[in-house]
């Protein structure tokens, strides 16, 4: 009897001192994803797939879904459906344990835009229908945050006629902006769409915008890569200055 007691004392104590805390693991994730930084990012994978509360928990089941998407972004080729597959998974299984938890919903439909690249475009429309569902819910659940935004902005801009809207796509694009002004995606991403409807002008005033803004914090690497990506748009039109 006394041995029992002792173990379950130990298992309680051992539990307590190395169960995951959401905000420590979100942030150690948050400068993975910055810096983008794969080992460490395979780090904190392990430890949600290994720690038994993630099942159980919506925050830390959606955050290794996210942890399965952005190491999709990262992986080669022959990883990326994959891994695009199980965020999408692993976030509809968050969906169930709390319904109502936006960031779910994101990540599911994120996970679904970025697997319809590699799928083909017959399956990809197909996919269409569960991306705006997805989507949608987070625009209504998560109303200040960018993300849901300008992921329905890329695809009213992407997805073939007659699913393509260049009106709707700016206006989500501003949205997202006024959400959140610090990421300079979005910006060159608005610019691409200009560039596509023909307003060179208007592209070239976002592709500035990139390289007048500072670097995000919160996405160094994306930051880097946005300006390299508007500067050399520029110099291809001679509008460099």
């Amino acid at each position: 009897m006394k041995k029992n007691i002792v173990l379950f004392l130990f298992t309680v104590i051992f539990v307590s001192l190395f169960a995951i805390d959401y905000d420590t693991v979100y942030s150690q994730f948050a400068q993975a994803r910055s810096h983008q930084k794969k080992p460490d990012l395979v780090r904190i994978m392990f430890s949600l797939e290994n720690a038994p509360e993630t099942q159980g928990d919506v925050k830390l089941l959606t955050l290794l879904a996210d942890c399965y998407r952005e190491y999709a972004n990262w992986a080669t080729e022959n990883d990326k459906e994959q891994y695009y597959k199980k965020a999408r998974e692993t976030a509809e299984s968050a969906i169930k344990l709390d319904p109502d938890y936006g960031y779910a919903y994101y990540v599911a439909g994120a996970a679904i835009g970025q697997l319809a690249q590699y799928v083909g475009i017959i399956k990809s429309l197909f996919m269409l229908g569960d991306f705006d569902k997805y989507i949608d819910k987070a625009m209504e659940l998560l109303p200040d945050n960018h993300f849901p935004f300008y992921a329905k902005a890329l695809r009213y801009r992407d997805t073939p006629w007659p699913f393509k809207d260049f009106k709707k796509s700016e206006e989500l694009f501003l949205k997202s902006i006024s959400l959140d002004p610090t990421y300079l995606d979005t910006y060159y991403d608005l610019a691409m769409l200009y560039d596509m409807w023909g307003n060179e002008d208007k592209a070239t005033e976002y592709c500035r915008k990139v390289l007048e803004l500072p670097d995000d914090e919160d996405y160094i690497v994306i930051s880097k890569e946005a300006k390299e990506k508007a500067e050399a748009w520029l110099k291809e039109k001679g509008k460099l200055e």
